[in-house]
């Protein structure tokens, strides 16, 4: 018989999968809503809308598919999130609607105002969403204060913190850097040389907000290294890190936009699973006493045969999810050209 700590350990990293690719994926289309209010004219911001549009709510799923997750298989942790983390997950769905409005409802009109209200809301959101995403980020690193029946005793305000802002900052850089790569990969003749000094200064960036963070907590939550002194063959994955940020810029440098937007792909895969390895096997860490009171996935899971009936299901369910990621990527690849259709 397969222990259950198999199955909690499985879709665990499950959970994990899908928060990395969709960090991943739809980290380009909120880099792009943030650099979207910075282009100049109409047919840079359309261009700008049509490369996203065709992705950005498939990759979006990959955030429902997590949730679905952590509901099935942790509602110890979904439970006390939802409710202690009340008003930042209203702000994120708030974000997430009117993204979407913002994409959908910029071109019904041709009224230069109307378009720049959208445009306005659709930077707005997206700025929103990477801040918050980052802000939540952070929290989990430092922990939550936590009671011992899971119960959060600080409020909205308690998860602004000097260190939590950082990481916010740093959120919304990479993200940026990602949306601007990508943009890259996606345009021709003059907006792309455009694209690529925005590229460049943003990955300049990036850089400084990666370099404040990393220091940042390696100086304030050492507990983030515990694994890698436990396990020495985890800082393969530190190595990778910083193959995959110097890979990117080199490959910027060559005018190599896809395998610079690949490479881009990997950095943020990379930062995702030094984050995982480092609160591991923690889901929500908690700072009135860590030992007793973090929220693990030992301590949060559902029965045995509950977890039994999601490892199915998951394994059912993933393969349609890259498909049609895979199908619509196929279907729009390629430059982005703009005619009386498009947005």
């Amino acid at each position: 018989m397969i222990p259950t700590e198999y199955f909690q350990v499985f879709i665990y990293c499950m959970f994990f999968f899908a928060m990395v690719i969709y960090a991943t994926l739809d980290g380009f289309d909120l880099g792009v809503g943030n650099l979207h209010f910075f282009a100049k004219g109409d047919l840079e911001r359309r261009l700008m809308i049509n490369a996203a549009r065709p992705v950005w709510d498939g990759n979006t799923t990959w955030l429902v598919i997590g949730s679905g997750i952590l509901f099935a298989a942790f509602p110890k942790v979904f439970t006390h999130l939802s409710t202690s983390l009340y008003t930042p997950i209203m702000i994120l769905f708030f974000g997430y609607i009117l993204r979407g409005a913002s994409i959908e409802f910029r071109s019904k009109r041709i009224d230069p105002t109307w378009r720049k209200l959208w445009d306005i809301l659709f930077f707005f959101s997206s700025f929103l969403l990477a801040a918050m995403l980052g802000l939540l980020l952070g929290n989990l690193i430092r922990g939550l204060p936590l009671t011992h029946q899971g119960e959060y005793l600080g409020s909205f305000w308690t998860l602004f913190t000097p260190y939590s802002l950082l990481i916010s900052l740093f959120g919304v850089s990479t993200f940026s850097m990602h949306g601007s790569i990508y943009m890259l990969m996606k345009t021709e003749h003059e907006f792309h040389d455009k694209m690529g000094r925005w590229a460049k200064r943003l990955i300049f960036l990036f850089l400084i907000f990666w370099v404040l963070a990393t220091l940042t907590t390696l100086f304030l939550y050492p507990k983030m290294l515990q694994p890698f002194f436990s396990y020495p063959f985890l800082f393969f994955f530190p190595l990778l890190s910083l193959g995959s940020i110097a890979k990117m810029m080199l490959s910027i440098q060559k005018k190599r936009d896809k395998l610079a937007f690949a490479y881009s792909c990997f950095t943020i895969v990379f930062l995702m699973i030094l984050f995982f390895i480092g609160i591991f096997p923690d889901i929500v860490p908690s700072t009135i006493s860590p030992e007793t009171h973090s929220l693990t996935l030992y301590n949060s899971s559902a029965s045995r045969i509950a977890l039994i009936v999601i490892s199915i299901a998951v394994i059912s369910m993933l393969p349609l999810s890259f498909f049609y990621g895979s199908y619509i990527r196929r279907v729009f690849k390629g430059k982005v050209k703009i005619d009386p259709m498009h947005y």
